[in-house]
């Protein structure tokens, strides 16, 4: 008997392979922007404290601060040199100031009989200085002052001399004195004590 004649192969097989269709092709999306949270991580994020403010300078109120102020400023533009003589100038200043307050004080202080006292000679505090009373007026020296007022005594060789050579020293360089001690002349009795007090207290080259 005749064979059968081996059938086809498979349909599969036999039929030509359908084509595949290209696979598409994934268009890349831009990348989402970074989001400034954080993923939680379970612990509670930290608070960021605020910077710190620098505290204002303070306001000027017065005009003594308006100038101390300006003295700073200013000093913080000048040279070596400079600030040395404003330093110098300053410390003279506050000298002269401390003197002049003792002075008013000691002006105030009530001073007991100095009316019935023609002549006193007292000394400042730090020696700088010297106060004349002359007929119960007390009168401010400087050092350089009194070291020309212990001349002039000096120069008087007796106590009738000292009136006029201290009444001519008055009149040319503390005229004040004659006004307030109402010295009439170099008659007043108050020269001739003011030498004794001189000379008993001071030596010729103080």
């Amino acid at each position: 008997m005749a064979k059968k004649t081996a059938r086809s192969k498979s349909k599969g097989i036999s039929k030509k392979a359908k084509a595949k269709k290209p696979a598409a092709k994934k268009v890349a999306r831009p990348p989402k922007p970074a989001s400034s949270r954080r993923a939680p991580s379970g612990k509670p994020a930290a608070k960021v404290k605020p910077a710190a403010r620098v505290p204002a300078p303070p306001k000027a109120n017065t005009l003594r601060d308006k100038m101390l102020g300006q003295i700073s400023a200013l000093a913080l533009t000048l040279e070596d040199s400079s600030l040395k003589k404003l330093l110098q100038d300053a410390a003279i200043l506050a000298h002269n100031e401390r003197v002049l307050r003792d002075f008013i004080e000691e002006r105030e202080r009530p001073v007991p009989q100095t009316q019935s006292v023609l002549a006193a000679v007292e000394e400042g505090k730090d020696g700088t200085y010297f106060i004349v009373i002359l007929k119960g007026y007390r009168h401010i020296f400087g050092l350089e002052e009194m070291r020309n007022l212990v001349k002039a005594c000096y120069a008087a060789a007796t106590a009738a001399e000292a009136g006029p050579r201290l009444f001519a020293w008055l009149e040319r360089e503390r005229r004040d004195i004659i006004m307030n001690s109402k010295i009439a002349d170099q008659r007043d009795s108050c020269l001739s004590a003011l030498r004794e007090v001189i000379v008993s207290t001071y030596a010729a080259g103080d």
